[in-house]
């Protein structure tokens, strides 16, 4: 079936006549996962009094997952160096509990473990490896004064960095962060029956690092001979990623350790192994230092799941040249591939406003030999009543199998 556009005209690949075509019969795939988002309680809400209007909220969480046919969740467990679980090296997320160090009534964690597995739903633990704070409306000083003392920004303010909108993040190339990273996947592994851990896009900022309180002073100090400050940085982020899989495999080989990069590696343009996309796109080997390509060619992860949300039509980036892109370079790896869908930019604007975009993708993608599985942002999107509900009843038929 040849894919038209909202104007009715037919979608072809970049830069090419080849029209997209999109299967008649959807192809299930074992993998069927949802992001859940706690930073800023996008998909949550803070837990109050005996929590157990948050217990109904899991429960919601999860009995929609089962309408969905919905077999896996990344549950966001680090947000800002914090934790929705019991740690010895973070305290417990204000987002959660409202200020960051206050207790639960009971483990967050364990509890949607339980109550997942009840259920067959996998749980991946989602973690933001260096994020501090989630804006920059506070100074440094303002915003560690928030901060529980066993954060370990607080205890450690010489490794933090900032954007250029004066975020805060772990400063990646300091050993004792690195290190810090990976005994707190470790923990996790150790203490939660959990089936994964998850990584998102987020490694050295989408925008450049502060002028000032970068990690400029790394780079000399340790840089390789003849090193550039960007090699230097891709090299400060895969030490992480190779150390995360290495010591959670050490901890329990058959833990999955995933990732969810920016959806471009590189553009064909900058690399003849980039995709067929258009010059002008961001990059995450360039932009996040993240050398996605790199880690599944060495096998530093179990699943890569690529954020590719962009539409079929879209001018610059459409969705099936980077969904070729992805299945082109998982061949022959190893590592298992699901596709991420924006699924909330439903309705939003251009070709989002077809209800079918997303079924459409699952279909496309579904189709191809190294595709596993499909994963969409975020929750709230498959129980909000708004623009994306129609796309997401017609999801819901799709997946479900209504």
């Amino acid at each position: 079936m040849i894919k038209y556009n909202v104007n009715n005209e037919i979608v072809r690949h970049f830069d090419s006549d080849a029209p997209v075509e999109i299967p008649e019969t959807y192809r299930e795939q074992p993998f069927r996962a949802m992001w859940v988002s706690n930073v800023v309680n996008i998909d949550l809400p803070v837990i109050t009094g005996d929590g157990l209007a948050y217990k109904a909220e899991i429960t919601k969480l999860l009995d929609t997952c089962d309408a969905y046919n919905i077999n896996a969740i990344f549950f966001q467990v680090r947000t800002t160096n914090d934790a929705f679980y019991q740690s010895k090296l973070n305290p417990i997320s204000r987002f959660l509990t409202g200020e960051e160090g206050k207790e639960p009534p009971f483990d967050v964690l364990a509890h949607v473990i339980g109550e997942a597995k009840r259920r067959d739903i996998e749980v991946h633990a989602w973690c933001n490896p260096y994020r501090i704070s989630a804006d920059g409306k506070l100074s440094q000083e303002e915003y560690l004064a928030t901060c529980d003392p066993l954060n370990f920004a607080k205890r450690h303010p010489d490794a933090i960095v900032k954007d250029d909108k004066g975020k805060l993040i772990l400063n990646p190339a300091r050993s004792d962060v690195k290190q810090f990273i990976i005994d707190s996947m470790v923990e996790l592994a150790e203490n939660y029956d959990i089936a994964g851990i998850h990584f998102d896009d987020y490694f050295y900022p989408y925008g450049s690092l502060d002028e000032t309180q970068n990690d400029r002073a790394e780079y000399d100090q340790y840089k390789h001979p003849d090193e550039t400050l960007d090699d230097f940085r891709r090299r400060q982020v895969t030490d992480v990623i190779a150390g995360v899989h290495k010591a959670v495999k050490n901890v329990d080989p058959k833990l999955r350790f995933g990732i969810s990069p920016f959806g471009i590696w590189k553009t064909k343009a900058s690399d003849p192994r980039g995709a067929n996309v258009d010059p002008r796109c961001g990059e995450t080997y360039f932009n996040q230092y993240a050398d996605s390509y790199l880690w599944v060619k060495e096998g530093y992860m179990d699943y890569v799941v690529p954020q590719v949300y962009w539409h079929f039509n879209h001018h610059l980036a459409p969705f099936a040249d980077l969904c070729d892109w992805w299945d082109d370079l998982i061949a022959g790896t190893g590592v298992d591939l699901y596709i991420g869908h924006g699924a909330y930019r439903l309705g939003s604007d251009g070709d989002w406003t077809n209800p079918d975009e997303i079924t459409d993708q699952v279909k496309y993608a579904n189709q191809k030999p190294n595709v596993k599985g499909n994963v969409f942002f975020t929750y709230h999107t498959f129980i909000d009543d708004n623009q994306v509900a129609e796309g997401m009843r017609r999801l819901k038929r799709l997946l479900a199998k209504d």
